[in-house]
């Protein structure tokens, strides 16, 4: 019997209803559904992600849009022209290309002659294998696992788009895939037809990067791995790049159809200066541009003015761009609120085929933001506040650790810097009490209310955050304090940092015109 499973009618997306119920779509439903349908949410933020890409690249293709108007006209219809879709889709040779176990040319997927069977594991970024670590699975290699056909075609698209470079005898080494670095920004919207709207950008000629007029997805290519290519045709060719020649082999079981072996090889090697549109771009004097990437001690909203300062030499996700270019012709309302995701991986060194942790996030997005400089300059002064801040938490934090491990250390060395060898023992004892991360951590709440409030009352709304740094700041030291005791040994080094705290506290968080507020519980 043949084996067959069509992505445009069978349901595998995981979809989120607007009153929270969960269930999987055909990607035909999906475009129908979008004004029901909260989010796309997959196994991991990389699995989302790649969702995404593939249903904006469907898109992209059917609508464009060429230009601003375009896009205007498909946006106040609040639905996608569904029947514009299917026309699309059910063309028979498009039909047929995304049957994800076709005999002659199954959705995503090349044959290379010179790769061996494995266990499907390696698709599953999540799942152990190789180098990579287990992460939220625990499953290995050797014990094998299957994937009913919705996971494997969503494991198929993700492994395309965030595969990782790493040898793969004897078919050559593997390079990092498009998303593989750096993180991915989404606009999001209050239902899925407004979030792929703003993220169907205008595309034609060099937006959103340079077009040839025979850019085209993945699908409609006959062989998408020629002409052999380090750049993108086009975005179509770009959001549906062939990172990998991956085949799988369905197998018919009790509980149904499952996918236990695949073979893989490499495919084609994207040139590492690429400009992916989905990116924060950052000047960096020796490499030209930094991505803007994941890390594991710092919160992305810590970034945020970066990513809304359009004026400066960045290059900012385009969604962001575009969205200002919107609000600035009075398409979007600039009252109302969005937001970005922000979703990817950290890799680890930088040759090795190893992940540290996945990670999405959201960031609160006003539009206002986009189109009026000055408001991005009051969210820079609070995040600079918020930087400073930490900044007097850490030294401070230093300071008690020091005197805890040197109560007898007289005030004048303690002005001193240490030499290396006592750093080196202070630190540890430093970190342990973790005031950074708690600190970090309980401002996330109060910076998305600071977003919220800042467009309608700067001054007040930056009060208002200065003294909640003041209340996390003091409760995160408070924690030090605690973990250090409350013997006769402690009383004078709690005193001393504690004084050094309060003074750099008052130093950092006065007022514009120089006065110190009580706001946030300061000390009369």
């Amino acid at each position: 019997m043949t084996i067959s499973f069509d992505l445009i009618d069978k349901p595998w997306i995981p979809c989120i209803w607007l009153n929270g119920k969960q269930d999987e779509l055909s990607l035909r439903d999906v475009f129908a559904q979008a004004p029901e349908l909260r989010e796309i949410r997959g196994d991991s933020p990389l699995e989302t992600a790649s969702l995404h890409r593939l249903l904006l690249a469907v898109l992209h293709r059917v609508f464009g849009p060429k230009d601003r108007s375009a896009w205007v006209k498909l946006w106040e219809q609040k639905h996608f022209d569904v029947p514009r879709i299917e026309t699309y889709l059910y063309q028979k040779s498009i039909y047929q290309r995304f049957n994800l176990f076709d005999a002659r040319s199954p959705f995503y997927q090349s044959r290379d002659p010179g790769a061996g069977k494995k266990s499907v594991i390696s698709l599953v970024l999540e799942m152990a294998s190789g180098n990579n670590a287990t992460l939220f699975d625990h499953h290995t290699e050797d014990g094998g696992t299957a994937l009913t056909p919705a996971q494997a075609a969503r494991a198929l698209i993700t492994s395309q788009a965030f595969g990782v470079g790493g040898t793969n005898p004897p078919t050559g080494n593997f390079t990092d895939a498009p998303c593989a670095k750096g993180v991915i920004f989404l606009g999001r919207g209050d239902n899925l037809f407004y979030t792929l709207m703003l993220n169907l950008v205008r595309y034609g000629g060099e937006d959103p990067i340079p077009n040839d007029h025979d850019d085209r997805p993945a699908w409609e290519m006959d062989d998408p791995f020629k002409p052999e290519r380090t750049k993108p045709k086009g975005y179509l060719d770009y959001l549906t790049w062939q990172n990998r020649r991956i085949w799988l082999f369905p197998e018919e079981t009790l509980e149904g159809v499952v996918v236990k072996q695949m073979c893989w090889a490499t495919g084609l090697r994207l040139d590492v200066k690429n400009i992916d549109p989905m990116k924060q771009y950052i000047p960096d004097r020796q490499d030209g541009w930094k991505i803007l990437s994941f890390r594991d001690d710092r919160a992305l909203w810590r970034d945020s003015a970066t990513l809304l300062r359009l004026s400066d030499k960045s290059r900012p996700p385009k969604v962001v761009s575009w969205m200002a270019n919107l609000t600035q012709r009075g398409t979007l309302d600039s009252r109302h609120q969005y937001n970005l995701m922000a979703l990817g991986m950290a890799k680890g060194k930088p040759k090795a085929a190893s992940l540290n942790f996945f990670r999405a996030e959201s960031l609160p997005l006003n539009p206002v933001f986009l189109v009026n400089d000055e408001q991005v300059s009051h969210l820079s002064q609070a995040l600079e506040a918020a930087e400073g801040t930490a900044t007097q938490l850490h030294e401070a934090t230093f300071t008690l650790a020091r005197l805890i491990l040197n109560p007898t250390i007289t005030d004048r060395d303690l002005d001193s810097k240490p030499k290396k060898e006592e750093r080196e023992r202070i630190q540890p004892l430093a970190d342990s009490w973790a005031t950074e991360r708690y600190y970090w951590s309980g401002l996330e709440l109060y910076f998305q209310q600071l977003v919220r409030d800042l467009p309608a009352g700067p001054q007040s709304a930056l009060k208002e955050w200065r003294g909640q740094l003041r209340r996390t700041a003091r409760a995160a030291f408070g924690q030090a304090e605690a973990y250090a005791g409350a013997d006769r040994r402690t009383h004078r080094a709690i005193f001393k940092a504690r004084d050094q705290f309060e003074y750099g506290l008052k130093r950092i968080l006065q007022e514009p015109n120089g006065t110190q507020s009580n706001n946030g519980g300061e000390k009369q």
